[in-house]
């Protein structure tokens, strides 16, 4: 099997900012929230926190929580004290970006392009230095949120470093970061380590139906299970139509190697110059995530579990014939011009064709 699909990493990614700060409730990682317990009980409390895994599983959320947390108890002392904790004076500040203790440091939004920065840069990091000389204004904690570590260009990274290295008096650092592996050991042996891992599909279900209470049980299940372990994709793909487009893509490749010309249309004329710029990035993962399966159900026996009506013939149809090198490279090619198309505003109705046209000639 083709190295380059042993990971799903590179499936474009839908996660979106599902605004962290806002949560109020964590579903899932048990283990994290009780060694965070532990440490607020312990007579120190380290300085600085590395939040690793897979990105959306609640990473950012956590962090929120226990910034609000800190604040308001200075240590919390049991999970009750936690949970209180997120409603109060100082609570609502964090909730608000309006804390004057706290620092987040994220990708910034350019107004002219009408998208985010490519990275962090040093000169933000340069902000939280001059930031964090200062005073607490309210609480005994001065707090920054790195979201993420990953999107940090090396002299940011070089300058959070500096800061970990001498870090100032009464100052925490949660460090968000996605791609563990990549991060340098400099940065990892000055952090104590959170790992977070993928949200089961019954905590996604739970998550989704908590955030759309009307939604048929099925579908719930249906969005649980093709986020992968992600909350952020999966309330994306309620929120911007996923399970629709996913029904829409399938009614198309059930007629591989020659798809119904009307329905192919339709499908990627919902992605012309005035669709909402969601709904190709939701329609990226699935199709992408839907790839990657077959691939990876080709090399190893064990194909992806059918979610529509007719999805399970085809899978039996064209998964057993299908060569591995050239659909790992259109795997491979769907994820670079989906990345491409986001950044250079390319024409997306005209890459669904060609993906799908690809796709045929491969079955």
């Amino acid at each position: 099997m083709n190295s380059q699909i042993e990971s799903s990493d590179e499936i474009p990614d839908i996660d979106g900012d599902q605004t962290p700060r806002f949560t109020k409730a964590l579903i899932g990682h048990q283990s994290a929230c009780q060694t965070m317990l532990q440490a607020c009980q312990g007579a120190r409390f380290p300085h600085a926190w590395l939040l690793s895994g897979p990105k959306g599983v609640g990473k950012a959320s956590f962090a929120y929580l226990l910034a609000r947390s800190l604040m308001a108890t200075k240590r919390p002392q049991d999970m009750g004290e936690f949970w209180q904790a997120q409603d109060s004076a100082d609570g609502h500040l964090v909730e608000t970006d309006a804390h004057p203790d706290m620092f987040v440091l994220k990708r910034r939004y350019n107004e002219k392009t009408d998208k985010f920065y490519a990275d962090i840069p040093a000169d933000d990091v340069r902000e939280l230095k001059k930031s964090f000389s200062l005073s607490a204004a309210r609480s005994g904690w001065r707090i920054a949120i790195v979201d993420s570590i990953d999107d940090m260009n090396k002299f940011g990274v070089n300058g959070l470093l500096k800061l970990l290295e001498e870090p100032p008096e009464k100052c925490l650092f949660f460090i968000i970061c996605h791609n563990p592996g990549r991060l340098l050991d400099t940065i990892k042996s000055r952090c104590r380590s959170l790992t977070f891992n993928a949200l089961t599909t019954d905590e996604l279900t739970r998550l989704i139906t908590g955030h759309a209470a009307s939604i048929d049980p099925n579908e719930a299940a249906a969005a649980a299970y093709l986020a992968a372990g992600s909350a952020g994709r999966a309330l994306n793909l309620v929120e911007h139509g996923g399970m629709e487009l996913y029904r829409d893509m399938i009614d198309v490749l059930v007629g591989l190697p020659n798809p119904d010309i009307e329905r192919l249309h339709a499908l990627a004329s919902r992605f012309g110059a005035r669709a909402v710029p969601e709904s190709f990035d939701v329609f990226c993962y699935l199709f992408s995530n839907w790839l990657y399966r077959l691939i990876h159900g080709r090399a190893t026996g064990s194909y992806p579990q059918p979610v529509f009506e007719g999805e399970a013939d085809l899978i039996d149809r064209i998964g057993p014939q299908m060569a591995l090198e050239p659909a790992t490279r259109l795997w491979e090619k769907v994820n670079q011009d989906a990345r491409q198309i986001g950044a250079l505003n390319l024409d997306k109705k005209q890459a669904v064709l060609d993906w799908i046209d690809a796709l045929s000639e491969l079955t």
